[in-house]
């Protein structure tokens, strides 16, 4: 298995181009899957952000009660 991830860093810089090391490819394509995991996480907060507790009664809330 590392001998497999080894091969795949250096496939990977040399497609990339000259100035770029399989250490800095793999390095930075850890970077950016956690930025897009910390994306998916923001995004993710926002979609549940509220609860019906802080959204309150609406009208079409049975138990709602209206002044």
């Amino acid at each position: 298995m590392q001998e497999y991830e080894n091969d795949r860093w250096r496939i990977i810089s040399s497609k990339v181009g000259s100035g770029f090391s399989p250490a800095a490819c793999r390095d930075k394509a850890q970077e950016i899957e956690a930025i897009e995991a910390a994306e998916e996480e923001e995004q993710s907060q926002h979609q549940s952000g509220y609860t019906s507790s802080q959204l309150g009664a609406g009208p079409s809330e049975p138990s709602a009660t209206y002044q």
